[in-house]
């Protein structure tokens, strides 16, 4: 059986109510699938919101996802080097609605293991600027300008190169636009919150004015500006 005959019969074991054996099919996945194929990356942490689903039916799968995710935020406080790990334990709290549960995680493996900490600093950030620790967040964050320029040069080249498809790049294109706009906006935060107004002021104008394509810069404009009227309220 393929991991991939296994995520869907998983799939269909939730959705008919089976719950164990969704569990099971749900564990072996996340703890096998890449094994078999790396290229199942995207699908394992997809998997993560299947299985926060089926813990607020069954209560035994949110314990077994909550295991995972110590076992592994203990194996990165003991000194395993671990990005994938990581990124693991973000996408679960994430999924279970508790970042604030990786901001404080973050502190603590900070403290344990601050090269390897400061090398997953960008992948923490999120849940660093939802708490607030806006001090924080502007040591870890690079100088503002470069990392916009950089960003924009990166819309800008998946945008091109989504057009080259053959089929609709409409939702592709709004997926690229919205991660732009939440990085743009997370800087603009941090230089809020501390205090940089103006700072954040001509951050916000470049981000824009730097978006070649009409139509791209009027849609990152009013994601901003959207953005901030929502952070205002």
């Amino acid at each position: 059986m393929t991991a991939l005959t296994r995520f869907s019969d998983a799939e269909d074991a939730l959705h008919e109510g089976r719950h164990d054996e969704a569990l099971q099919g749900f564990v072996w996945f996340y703890q096998h699938a890449l094994d078999e194929d790396p290229a199942l990356e995207e699908m394992r942490y997809y998997l993560v919101g299947m299985w926060a689903e089926l813990g607020r039916a069954y209560p035994k799968a949110l314990d077994a996802l909550r295991t995972i995710r110590a076992d592994k935020a203990a194996a990165l406080l003991a000194g395993a080097n671990d990005r994938e790990a990581f990124w693991d334990i973000v996408i679960i709290d994430s999924e279970l609605g508790d970042t604030a549960a990786t901001y404080q995680f973050y502190k603590a493996l900070a403290a344990a293991s601050p090269v390897f900490a400061a090398d997953c600093a960008l992948i923490a950030m999120p849940a660093i600027v939802e708490a607030r620790d806006y001090a924080l967040a502007a040591k870890l964050m690079p100088p503002a300008e470069p990392f916009v320029r950089e960003m924009a040069r990166v819309l800008e080249q998946d945008i091109a190169a989504i057009k080259q498809r053959p089929f609709s790049h409409l939702p592709e294109r709004r997926a690229e636009i919205t991660t732009y706009v939440s990085e743009v906006q997370r800087v603009l935060t941090v230089l809020a919150g501390n205090g940089e107004l103006e700072d954040a002021a001509r951050i916000k104008v470049l981000a824009v004015g730097l978006i070649k394509s009409p139509s791209v810069r009027r849609d990152v404009a009013a994601g901003l500006n959207k953005r901030s009227r929502a952070r205002v309220s």
